[in-house]
């Protein structure tokens, strides 16, 4: 196999579960084994590991996940029909659809990320696990916060996530996940929805800051704190909802300079969001003139740094190194990139046009945008 290609880990000893990288590839392998009894509804209290294919598949979550295969002798094993299920294109627990989903409350999102069958569509729920997913939501409160945000993670990145995310709404999971009211009129549910956003591009904490767009800042910040987002996902949606449904007009090109430039990397992702948006809040052909726009806008002609350096603006105006010096270059640059200024003549002409002299310094602009 190639012994340094070939890395295990042993991530779930305790339930005779290791995974495999090999060229970069995940294989996880386990015994068969059955389970104890589900007190906490999360974990087995004991796991025994056993010798029976068929008690091993009977303790499994969906028919589609309870299947094997002999690739010696090329014999499938399929006692409840999983295939069938596949073909017929829905989900189904095995056995009691309800005891299933109250032994591992984990299985409630389980379910809605196995909906999505990317290319191939979407599953049709099963009328008992349908039934399963509104009675046992109150399972979701014995998860922890990290699982549920993985979980969500996966859900949010599918092919069909918009639809996914609606069909949770409709089923009031997200009020029981967020102790909020979600209902399918709210905007950011309604924008989620769109095809144009059904791509993987979309990152799940921008899908949250959608989710929340017509909901205060601290409701989202609430929703990141309790599913333990990490601080680079907190900020991202942060950022992502403060910017929502708030672009620059396309008839002003230094704005449109300057909301390009905050947003760096993450700038097609938000105009795909406010595009999303946009028939909902009665902005359409604004957000279309100013996609049109984007694509004529070029790059800044001096990238993305400062051509005034401290040093050239202290010898230019006498400004000792501090607050006030950090301010008037702050000022500088967001004036280069409004204006898309090249080179430093260009900044000397444009900082004597600009009243440095006076006022207090606290008010001058900063590199932000304004609500």
């Amino acid at each position: 196999l190639g012994q340094k290609r070939l890395k295990i880990i042993p991530t779930g000893v305790k339930y005779g579960t290791i995974t495999i990288i090999w060229s970069g590839v995940k294989i996880e392998i386990t015994t068969l084994r059955t389970d104890a009894s589900y007190s906490d509804g999360r974990r087995p209290e004991k796991v025994f590991f056993g010798t029976s294919l068929k008690a091993d598949l009977e303790r499994r979550d969906f028919t589609i996940n309870s299947m094997a295969i002999d690739l010696a002798r090329g014999i499938l094993y399929d006692p409840h029909e999983g295939l069938n299920d596949l073909k017929n294109m829905v989900l189904r627990a095995v056995g009691d659809a309800r005891r299933r989903i109250a032994e591992d409350g984990l299985r409630l999102l389980r379910a809605y990320r196995f909906l999505d069958r990317g290319n191939q569509g979407l599953l049709n729920l099963d009328e008992q696990l349908h039934t399963a997913l509104l009675k046992e939501q109150w399972m979701i409160d014995k998860i922890s916060n990290e699982r549920i945000w993985v979980e969500l993670q996966k859900i949010f990145q599918g092919h069909h996530a918009g639809q996914i995310i609606w069909l949770m709404t409709k089923h009031q999971m997200l009020d029981q996940l967020f102790n909020k009211k979600f209902v399918d009129e709210n905007l950011g549910v309604k924008a989620q929805s769109e095809t144009i956003l059904n791509s993987q591009i979309i990152s799940a904490e921008y899908r949250l800051a959608l989710l929340f767009y017509d909901k205060d800042f601290d409701d989202l910040n609430d929703a990141c704190k309790r599913l333990s987002l990490s601080k680079k996902q907190r900020n991202s949606a942060y950022f992502a909802h403060k910017m929502l449904g708030n672009p620059p007009s396309s008839s002003d090109r230094g704005m449109m300079r300057l909301w390009r430039h905050l947003l760096n990397s993450s700038f097609e992702i938000q105009l795909l969001m406010e595009f999303a948006l946009s028939k909902y809040i009665d902005t359409e052909l604004e957000v279309k003139l100013l996609v049109s726009e984007f694509k004529e806008l070029p790059p800044l002609r001096a990238g993305r740094l400062p051509i005034v350096s401290g040093d050239w603006l202290m010898d230019k105006t006498g400004i000792g190194k501090g607050e006030k010096l950090g301010r008037l270059k702050e000022w500088l640059h967001r004036l280069q990139i409004e204006r898309d200024v090249a080179t430093l003549d260009e900044m000397s002409s444009i900082l004597v046009t600009i009243p440095w002299k006076n006022g207090d310094y606290s008010g001058w602009p900063l590199i932000k945008w304004s609500v």
